[in-house]
């Protein structure tokens, strides 16, 4: 694997693509000329890409400046940071992370975490149009986004929603599906089967945030303003590397420093366990989100589901902005 690395793309764009295994190195590479660039170039050709485009506008209609489709993204403006929560890659741990790095003494027992009326974080859309936009196209600002590889992440969210959550499936997902054209019956009796999710709920349904594509959860024209991607697999190390770049403009402090050292357990669940732990933020992953293994996957992918995925996010398998590594369950030309 390659280590973490940054790419200039249409804009600088920062993409973390894994970890070297002997060393771990962070840069930025001139695409023409493949050298290693200095501080002051990069600062030079940060500013250079920036001011090469229009900078685009927040509408009404943009995904990122919208709350009632849960995709506004969190603010927090001490330590400049705009963060795109994606569902199935640790968005209850990073929401719980801004919580407290807010000093909130209740960040770990808030039962409603997610609830932007009541957790106390700023999001977006809390901001007007202007002062969003300036803070989207600010190099100043570090905007950034985890992704994980679309086929053990909508195997994930099937087996969160679809099963273990059986009930609440029914009652929310099958309801919302027969709303638009489903068979209500076909859905409550068929939701916990892998083929049957995959064919019927994820394309009827497909902005639904647990599954829908990555791509998507950004609005094209801001993709190339997003300057950190982390990855999944690469999870604890990226979000130190994160966390070490943003600086409190109150103390000087980088947020691990501040908060991501200790105070973290193996168990987003058992705060009494978590509040006293001396663990660092994401040194261990909680079990019940780990299910990204191989041999879980073949448990329930066919090459025909395998295919199917593929073709359905194809835009994130694609994306220049995500890079990841291939995931090839079956040979191709391998019957269902």
């Amino acid at each position: 694997m390659f280590s973490s690395k940054i790419y200039v793309a249409s804009a600088i764009v920062f993409i973390l693509v894994g970890l070297n295994y002997h060393s771990r190195h962070h840069f930025m590479r001139n695409e023409t000329s493949g050298r290693k660039l200095s501080n002051s170039d990069q600062q030079a050709q940060i500013m250079d890409n920036y001011n090469a485009f229009e900078k685009p506008k927040i509408t009404e209609d943009d995904v990122i400046y919208d709350h009632v489709r849960n995709t506004a993204p969190i603010v927090n403006e001490e330590y400049k940071i705009i963060f795109f929560q994606v569902a199935k890659i640790a968005s209850s741990e990073w929401t719980r992370f801004f919580i407290r790095l807010n000093k909130d003494p209740h960040w770990c027992s808030n039962k409603l975490l997610h609830d932007h009326k009541t957790n106390g974080l700023k999001y977006l859309t809390d901001f007007r149009k202007s002062d969003a936009e300036e803070m989207m196209t600010n190099a100043e600002w570090t905007k950034a986004i985890f992704v994980r590889h679309p086929k053990p992440r909508i195997l994930s969210a099937f087996l969160d929603k679809a099963v273990e959550r059986s009930h609440h499936f029914e009652e929310t997902t099958c309801k919302a599906y027969s709303k638009k054209g489903g068979d209500l019956d076909d859905c409550l009796e068929n939701h916990k089967e892998f083929s049957w999710f995959l064919k019927h709920i994820t394309t009827t349904l497909p902005e639904n945030v647990h599954w829908r594509s990555i791509s998507s959860r950004i609005d094209e024209k801001w993709w190339p303003h997003i300057n950190f991607v982390g990855n999944m697999d690469n999870m604890s190390d990226d979000a130190k590397l994160l966390l070490q770049s943003i600086h409190s403009n109150v103390s000087g402090k980088s947020a691990w420093d501040e908060i991501g050292t200790f105070g973290w357990s193996d168990n987003e669940r058992k705060c009494e366990n978590t509040v006293q732990s001396d663990g660092e933020f994401l040194a261990q992953r909680d079990v019940k989100h780990t299910t990204s293994a191989r041999d879980k996957m073949l448990m329930y992918y066919t090459p025909y589901l395998e295919k199917f995925v593929e073709l359905h996010y194809a835009e994130d398998l694609n994306s220049p902005y995500f890079q990841f590594d291939k995931i090839q369950l079956f040979e191709d030309g391998v019957g269902e």
